[in-house]
This record gives C-alpha cells, sequence and structure tokens, in this order.
C-alpha cells in the first residue's frame, strides 16, 4: 500500500519511509508547488530528525531556500508559517500513529493542507519518476523559534496574569512541551506536566489520546491532585482530548460546544464548522447560541477548507483537532488556543467543568466508534442504504441516514480498509439496538 495518504504522506520506517523518500519528496514538492522557500519542522518520533535533514537536502537540491524550525508542534510550525507568510511548510510527522510510523505534513501558502486530490498525487508521481541518490548530503540551513510569538497569540490578554487554576497536562513524550510549559507559565497556570520529555518510544503510552489507555494517566493525576480538569495530547501536538475534575473523558463535541459558547459570546452570529460524525448536540447547541453551524466532511483537509470558504470562528472535529481564526486572512489549528478559551470560560463559570458538560452529554447516547473489514465496502453500503431507505439519505461522506429517533453515519475509512460507524439515538436502547442491526447487515 502507498504511503500516499488522503491527508498526507505517512508509512512504516523502512517500509516505504526512509531518507530516500524524504529526500525525493522534498524534490518532488519544490517542482509541484513552485514554491521558493520553505518552512519544515519536526516531531519527537525516533527517525523523524534524520527525516527532517534529508528533507531539507531535497528541498535545497530543487533551489528552494529551506529554514528550520526544529523539533516543534505542528500547531507551532503551522501558525509560524502563516505568521511569517511562508508559502510552503512540511511538518516530518506521523500524528498520532504507534512510533513505527514516520511522514510528512506539507501545507500551501493558504494554510491549508496539501492532501491527495489537492497535489500529493502529482508528488507521488514526481517521486516514482526520481532515481535513488547514491548518497543524501549533508546540509545547512538558517533556523528560527517562533514559540514566543505562538505563545502571545495564544495567552492574547491573559498573558502575564495570575489564573492560579490547577490542571494536568499530559504530553505524551511528544512535542508539545515546550509549548505547552511556555503556555501555563504565560497565564500563571499551576500545570503538572506529565511526559514531558520528548521520546519517540512513547514509553507511558500510545500516543493517540483517543485511545482509553492513554486517558489513565492524566485522569488519575487529575483527582489525585485535585485539577480542575486535565489534557491529553498526541504525539505532534494538534490532537487534545480533555477530562473532566472527576478523570472522565470529555468527547470532543462536548468540548467544542464550551468554544463555541465562549467564542459567540465575543462575536455573535459567527459560523462554527463541525464533522458530519459530531453528536448533533454540537449544531444544536450552536443555533441555540446564535451562531451558524457548518456541517463538514471528516478530514483535516475538508474542514480547514470549509472554514475558509464560510470565514468561521472555529472548527472542530471529533478525532480532537480543533481549528481557530487568527485574522481576516488566515485560520491555523491550536490545541493550546483551545485550552487557554476554556481556562477562561471556567473562570467566568466558575463551576466544575463536568457541570458543564453534564446537559450536553445528557441530551443523546452515543455508541462507540465501531470499525468493520469489509472486503466488498459499497456492497455493504447499497444494503445499508436499502434497509433503511425510509430515514433521510445524505452522501456528504459515505452515507448519513437519520430518523427521528436515531441517526448514524458509515464511511470507508481514510487511512485503514475499513467501514467505520457512528450511532447516536434519543435512548441507550435505541443506540443498542441499532447499532446492532447495523452491524449485522457490515458482517461484524
Amino acid at each position: 500500500m502507498s504511503v500516499f495518504k488522503t491527508y498526507d504522506i505517512r508509512g512504516i520506517w523502512g517500509e516505504g519511509v526512509d531518507l530516500t523518500l524524504a529526500y525525493q519528496v522534498g524534490r518532488a514538492l519544490v517542482r509541484h508547488m513552485k514554491a521558493s522557500s520553505f518552512l519544515i519542522g519536526y516531531d519527537a518520533r525516533l527517525h523523524s530528525a534524520e527525516l527532517y535533514q534529508a528533507l531539507a537536502a531535497g528541498l535545497l537540491a530543487e533551489g528552494a531556500a529551506v529554514t528550520g524550525a526544529g523539533l516543534v508542534s505542528t500547531p507551532l510550525l503551522h501558525f509560524t508559517q502563516m505568521e511569517q507568510k511562508f508559502p510552503a511548510a512540511v511538518m516530518v510527522t506521523a500524528s498520532h500513529n504507534p512510533k513505527e510510523y514516520h511522514g510528512f505534513k506539507a501545507f500551501d501558502a493558504t494554510g491549508g493542507s496539501l492532501s491527495y486530490d489537492k497535489g500529493l498525487s502529482n508528488v507521488e508521481a514526481i517521486v516514482a519518476g526520481l532515481d535513488s541518490p547514491s548518497t543524501i548530503p549533508a546540509v545547512h540551513f538558517p533556523t528560527i523559534d517562533g514559540l514566543d510569538a505562538y505563545i502571545r497569540f495564544v495567552a492574547g490578554s491573559d498573558a502575564g496574569k495570575r489564573m492560579g487554576t490547577r490542571i494536568v497536562i499530559d504530553v505524551s513524550n511528544g512535542a508539545a512541551g515546550k509549548v505547552f510549559g511556555a503556555l501555563s507559565k504565560s497565564m500563571g497556570v499551576d500545570a503538572l506536566i506529565l511526559n514531558a520529555e520528548p521520546d519517540g518510544n512513547f514509553p507511558h503510552h500510545d500516543p493517540n489520546p483517543l485511545k482509553e489507555e492513554s486517558k489513565v494517566e492524566a485522569a488519575k493525576a487529575v483527582v489525585a491532585h485535585g485539577a480542575a480538569f486535565g489534557v491529553i495530547l498526541d504525539g505532534d501536538g494538534d490532537r487534545i482530548l480533555f477530562v473532566d475534575e472527576k478523570g472522565k473523558g470529555i468527547e470532543n463535541y462536548f468540548l467544542a460546544c464550551l468554544v463555541s459558547e465562549a467564542l459567540l459570546a465575543r462575536q455573535p452570529g459567527g459560523a462554527i464548522v463541525y464533522d458530519l460524525i459530531s453528536s448533533r448536540v454540537l449544531p444544536e447547541r450552536v443555533r441555540e447560541l446564535g451562531g451558524t453551524p457548518i456541517v463538514s466532511k471528516v478530514g483535516y483537509t475538508f474542514l480547514y477548507d470549509q472554514m475558509v470558504a464560510s470565514h468561521a470562528l472555529f472548527g472542530a472535529e471529533t478525532s480532537g483537532h480543533v481549528y481557530f481564526k487568527v485574522s481576516d486572512t488566515y485560520y491555523t489549528e491550536s490545541a493550546a488556543y483551545a485550552l487557554a478559551v476554556l481556562l477562561r470560560l471556567l473562570a467566568a463559570r466558575n463551576r466544575p467543568l463536568s457541570e458543564l458538560v453534564a446537559p450536553l452529554r445528557s441530551r443523546y447516547c452515543q455508541s462507540p466508534e465501531i470499525n468493520v473489514e469489509v472486503a466488498d465496502k459499497q456492497k455493504a453500503m447499497d444494503a445499508i442504504e436499502k434497509r433503511f431507505a425510509k430515514g433521510k439519505i445524505e452522501r456528504l461522506d459515505g452515507v448519513s441516514i437519520s430518523f427521528d429517533d436515531f441517526w448514524f453515519n458509515v464511511r470507508a475509512s481514510n487511512t485503514e480498509p475499513l467501514l467505520r460507524l457512528r450511532l447516536e439515538a434519543t435512548s441507550a436502547a435505541i443506540a443498542g439496538a441499532r447499532t446492532e442491526e447495523i452491524r449485522k447487515i457490515l458482517g461484524a
């Protein structure tokens, strides 16, 4: 299977991803993007620093100027690119994947990522036509540090204040330790930072915060230290998941409701973008707050482009990605900004986080996402549509079908050979029964 995926380039080290590929990707990106200069950075994975150097060599070989950001989180790289007006950027990262994975994510001058449909297919073709280098030259290039500017953006008017809130931040031994350490200091937050040391072996838990085992350490620390809440970051610091003061995980669509409340109070009527597997609570709550909810296909590039098109204030993915409008000209993904917004909201409301989430969580019942390997995906999707033909059917991303008492989406994974099912209902009994019915149709 190709390492050129729907949203980025990603694969197992030594099995498709190596220094030769990094060098060739650098050359191919210059040819495809026609950018005169690139900002590049890398995450904490075991081979990312080597890939970063090889990527730079490829970019330089094609005549592009290269500036390095070093070991950074993906949001910090993206913010620095947009603030410094680099026409292109590349992050050496495999995001939340297990430790053996490595890869690359490219951003164009608009800040949008280079997806397969928006250019990675051409980059793949260019790479296929390149000879493998006999050697990859050692190269030198200037570096910059955008951390201070990023912290000023995130902290805003609260920089230098003493909020005093006690929180737990689990950096997951990834790339975001410096960002969250500096932000905590800037906002005067009493932060217990777990697993802050970058370590590509991810020795304490998987770098994917969606996994239940990844939340355990932070949840225990929150309860033990009487913290207001905790957060867990992924390997490159762009996904963020929250746990409340009781150590209970908070789904990102509920967190997005709270962020939307804070943002819409300052900018009434604004648009909020969400992915179509979010709970129905999110668009309902946005409307109640006077905002305009806008649905998007699942995935970074789709949600980011929808935000730009609708001039949205905020965008949220169920996976833990969050995006904010920085100015009239650009947007950025920022887990750190989501943390800052929630800190301000809790200070203003003076209520425990669990109490703010409870009325949102109690509206409907969500079934856990179910992933099914299906030999003939289209046949399975057709069977689903036939069985539920009386419902409202939409095909924005896979098939979404709605009835008065339940609604669900079945779509093909963009990163794995699976069909994914998400279902929500007005009661737990209905959710359980309908989920089992659909599982049987899919052969699960």
